[in-house]
Order: C-alpha cells, then structure tokens, then sequence
C-alpha cells in the first residue's frame, strides 16, 4: 500500500516536504499523509497531555535543552508504548526503519512540543526511535535499569542497526536472568567490542544469538 508523512510545512501551513514510499507519491498516499498530518497534529498533543495527567511530563514548556529533565524509564516508556500503537494502527511496526524515522521526524518537526523532544544526535540515533524499542519491553524489566543505560545500549552501534537485538533482549526476559544497571552496561561493552567491526546482517538469528548468548555468559561470569 505505501507509505507517506509530511515532515516539513511552511509558516502558512502549506506542504514544504513529504516523504513517501514509493516516490513520488501517489494521489492516494497524498491523501493519505495529509490525513495523517491531521491526526498527528491531533494525537501527539493529548499523548503529551495524557502523560502530565500521569504525572510523568512537566506541564511546563522548557525553553532551551538546558531547562530540559533527562527524563526516566517510566516516562520514556509510556510515551514509546503511545508512539507504538500509532505505528501500529499506520503499520509501520514491520515495515523498515526508514519510514519509522520519517514519522518521528514529522513528530519532532511539526507536532511535538519541547516537553518530549530531544536534541539530535544525528540520523541513527533517536530519541523517538528508542522509546518506541524500550516499550516492546515489560516495565518491570524495563525500569531495573537507568535510562542512560538504555540510551548507552541503544546508542550503540551493534545494536542501533540491528532489531533483533529486542528480540534476544525478549527472550532474556522471559528466561528471567537476573540484570540491573551495572550489567547490563557491561554487557553492551563487551558486546561492542565483540561485534563492532562486524556486519550483523549477513547473521541468522541462530548465529547472531549465539553471540549475544556468549557475550552474556561472560558478562555474567565476571559478576558472579
């Protein structure tokens, strides 16, 4: 079917840029977007509403990055688990990480205020993106650890590219192992510097695991 979102508009409120899968963009996908744009412009403010209603967002607006809470894992989480369900209902949880960066772009660019934007680090590591990634996990497991040391996992280049990595991270999960925020840091440093100048996508899931499971037993190994 494709897909298509505005992520620029003039001052005026016209269409400066469109992203669209494929391009140029049919006149139905053109539809689509603009049907979109209203529904984000829409959503994305009661989304910021609902979470001071929960007492997890400052109803106030901060002015500049400094004025800026680093935020926290209860937080972050419920704002990806929002981000989650609009990626659902536009299916966009199967579809490539492109598009889902389009649609955070359009978010931070247009439809966002301050209370839930962070500055960019550049095109691989968004602050959207890994909202949406830390809310496929359960909270209880999810708050056992800092949002640093999300941010630290997430940042990373062995894993920032590869998706599968929630997977394995699920399967962690479910298997119950113990973790809090110490280990978990240390095992994304011992898994960068295992896999860092390795191309994760040429891997099945069986050997990617492999090395992830290997990397966890050590990592494990050095805390007991």
């Amino acid at each position: 079917m494709g897909f298509a979102v505005i992520i620029e508009k003039y001052p005026g409120g016209n269409v400066k840029t469109e992203r669209s899968d494929p391009f140029p963009p049919t006149p139905q996908l053109d539809a689509k977007a603009k049907t979109l744009d209203a529904y984000l412009s829409k959503r994305i403010p009661e989304i910021e509403q609902e979470l001071i209603n929960s007492k997890l967002l400052d109803e106030r607006i901060p002015l500049s990055e400094r004025q800026k809470s680093g935020g926290n894992v209860l937080l972050w989480h419920a704002l990806g688990q929002r981000l989650r369900a609009i990626c659902e209902e536009q299916g966009l949880t199967d579809r490539s990480l492109r598009e889902r960066r389009w649609l955070w772009e359009a978010i931070a660019n247009i439809h966002a205020s301050e209370r839930i934007k962070r500055a960019r680090r550049g095109r691989a590591r968004n602050h959207f993106e890994y909202c949406y990634r830390l809310s496929k996990f359960p909270i209880e497991f999810a708050k056992q650890i800092n949002w640093s040391e999300w941010v630290y996992f997430l940042d990373s280049r062995t894993v920032r590219e590869e998706q599968r990595a929630d997977e394995w991270l699920t399967v962690l999960v479910k298997r119950h192992e113990p973790i809090n925020r110490r280990m978990f840091r240390a095992f994304t440093q011992n898994l960068n510097k295992r896999i860092q100048n390795l191309d994760t996508s040429v891997l099945t899931k069986d050997e990617l695991f492999g090395i992830y499971d290997k990397v966890w037993q050590e990592t494990k190994t050095g805390f007991s």
